[in-house]
């Protein structure tokens, strides 16, 4: 048995990417020499940023504190640079083809989320269709999005105009099948990252397949983190853009009718602790006679390359609740700097998902027939 241990443990710490210890909650075996590994361990992610924005790199496990339902928790590890699954969901009305508001400076932006990063590419709007499988060709993903036409084609078929069933956005429909995607092909212990890019205000449909909080719950089973590169199309109260058109503050009341039905991007970025940019620059000079804005194209680069560095550089965080009893109530959680963190980093912003349901959930048997 002592042999067979050693086998399964050392197949553990070689043969995966797991990047914590496990605690073996129960070990029994069977007939079959069956060993049955559960963990309480609980993750969450930390986005940590210099009040410049800057992400803060080189913090341990003493320079942070993590509280859950208010009280202190012992934080068993601290990791930066985790392996990443990254789905990028891209508005099928971002279709424009002037070079001006195309993505040039794509796969700079890409490499900062690792060579190892697996992506894939969705294009959404009231529906979503998968462009392209998860892959790490990062030259094939910048070509593609630079298609921005491809993106709208792919939604509508090459016709000039909208498909007729097409509806206004549904961003939580979007986000779900997203992470059942992420759920389904992602490889093994990765983070789930889901990036929205996407105008500022979105015209909600008034119908959608999934509630918030159905999505909600499957972006924390799958530990999914939604970030968005926003396009300021003018209208203040939505994401934060800072100016609006003359003609918006009718659709800007329709808007905040229709969030509650089945919630909004700043919903599912805030309850995973993701980060919005949005461009100060809007795509065009002029709304109505369409003439592209070169700034706007410039600007949106800089963001998608700050976005994805801020992604990779999060801070993977682990540990045991004191609180054994996995109830499948929600507790909140909170993440902060330890005195120690605070002597060495002075102010910062912190981002993280606000909590999770209690629930246990095992790792799957491994048996000795599987590790010969």
């Amino acid at each position: 048995m002592k042999n067979s241990f050693q086998k399964i443990m050392a197949t553990l710490l070689l043969g995966s990417c797991l990047i914590f210890p496990a605690k073996l909650a129960q070990a029994q075996q069977s007939k079959q020499d069956v060993l049955t590994i559960n963990t309480d361990l609980v993750v969450t992610w930390g986005q940590i940023n210099r009040t410049d924005g800057s992400p803060l790199k080189g913090l341990g496990v003493d320079d942070l504190q993590l509280w859950e339902e208010n009280k202190p928790q012992q934080i068993a590890l601290v990791k930066e640079g985790q392996p990443l699954s990254v789905v990028l969901l891209v508005d099928g009305m971002g279709c424009a083809s002037f070079p001006e508001i195309e993505f040039q400076r794509s796969q700079e932006a890409l490499r900062q989320l690792g060579d190892d990063a697996e992506i894939a590419l969705m294009a959404w709007d009231s529906k979503v269709v998968l462009m392209q499988p998860f892959t790490r060709n990062q030259e094939l993903i910048t070509e593609r999005l630079k298609d921005r036409l491809g993106f709208f084609e792919v939604l509508n078929g090459t016709r000039t105009a909208l498909r007729p069933d097409r509806d206004w956005h549904r961003p939580g429909d979007a986000i779900f099948q997203a992470t059942q995607y992420l759920e389904k092909a992602a490889s093994p212990e990765r983070r789930k990252v889901i990036i929205v890019i996407s105008r500022s205000y979105l015209g909600m449909a008034q119908t959608s397949t999934h509630t918030a909080d159905e999505v909600k719950k499957s972006l924390e089973s799958s530990g999914t983190t939604v970030y968005a590169l926003l396009e300021n199309d003018g209208i203040k109260r939505a994401y934060g853009a800072s100016d609006r058109y003359f003609f918006a503050i009718s659709r800007v009341r329709k808007y905040d009718q229709r969030r509650r039905l089945a919630g909004t991007l700043e919903e599912f970025v805030n309850v995973t602790g993701g980060s919005f940019l949005t461009s100060k620059n809007q795509a065009w000079l002029s709304p109505i006679s369409l003439i592209p804005n070169a700034e706007f194209g410039k600007e949106f680069d800089e963001l998608f390359i700050k976005l994805t560095s801020l992604i990779r550089s999060s801070y993977t965080i682990g540990y045991y609740p004191d609180n054994t009893n996995f109830d499948g109530r929600f507790r909140r959680i909170k993440l902060e700097l330890s005195k120690s963190g605070q002597a060495k980093a002075g102010n910062v912003n912190i981002q993280t998902r606000n909590g999770y349901h209690a629930v246990r959930k095992p790792v799957p048997e491994i048996t000795q027939k599987n590790l010969q």
